[in-house]
């Protein structure tokens, strides 16, 4: 019997279980299927958590935490929780594997999953030129020319991290304002090869069998269509698109 079952193994996972084991629970598992550390990971650049003063990636940023966390008796089971039950005062935990693990007390930590936009060819093209992660899929671009869509920090972040290995970056958002930290525009705005394309919306992501071939988009002001040729589209929203 578990004291504690967390499902998720981010930031406020591996807290969770960081405060729960210091503070004398002894059996405590938390469940994730990957390696810990939950999105953040992905991100290129953090410049704004308290008490980090250099500017790491979100790899580099959560490299410590799992061994800090475990120190204390954190045990991590590398499965997904498919279903939780209760009875009585007793949780059951079903595993994707069929596994089950009874515990007192389940804290949901399962985080956020990276939006979709919802053009056409999204789903058809995500994975095949169509990404939600420039940190993971942005070196297969270099010195090529991409496409981000979106217009929040995450978006603004990566834009101009692939504006480092990319030869050129439209950054297409459905307004003509951001609603990224200043200091985040910033960044953007030195940047010399990336090109804003506002108060637009997206028609649809198109290609062949070999993948993404390019993007087309409407304005909405004019009505005009404007395509876009290029291999790798971005989709990184902090924000309904």
């Amino acid at each position: 019997m578990l004291d504690l079952a967390i499902i998720g193994g981010g930031p406020a996972g591996l807290t969770a279980g960081l405060y729960a084991t210091r503070g004398g629970l002894k059996n405590v598992i938390m469940f994730e299927m990957g390696m810990p550390g939950g999105q953040i990971t992905s991100s290129s650049e953090i410049e704004n958590y308290p008490g980090q003063s250099e500017v790491v990636s979100g790899m580099d940023l959560m490299a410590n935490w799992p061994e800090q966390c475990q120190r204390f008796g954190l045990k991590h089971e590398m499965a997904q929780i498919d279903r939780v039950t209760k009875s009585g005062d007793v949780f059951t935990l079903t595993t994707n594997d069929k596994k089950e693990f009874q515990a007192k007390t389940v804290l949901i930590a399962t985080g956020s999953v990276p939006k979709r936009a919802g053009f056409k060819g999204e789903n058809e093209f995500f994975g095949k030129g169509v990404s939600t992660c420039a940190t993971c899929d942005g070196f297969f671009y270099r010195g090529k020319e991409v496409t981000v869509i979106g217009g929040g920090d995450s978006a603004i972040e990566e834009a101009v991290y692939l504006s480092k290995m990319c030869s050129k970056v439209y950054l297409v958002h459905r307004r003509d304002t951001y609603r990224a930290a200043p200091s985040t525009i910033e960044h953007m705005k030195h940047a010399e090869n990336i090109e804003e394309v506002t108060n637009v919306t997206v028609e649809e992501v198109y290609g062949d069998m070999s993948g993404v071939q390019g993007i087309k988009v409407k304005h909405r002001e004019s009505g005009e269509n404007q395509r876009f040729t290029n291999p790798g589209v971005f989709v990184l929203l902090d924000e309904m698109f």
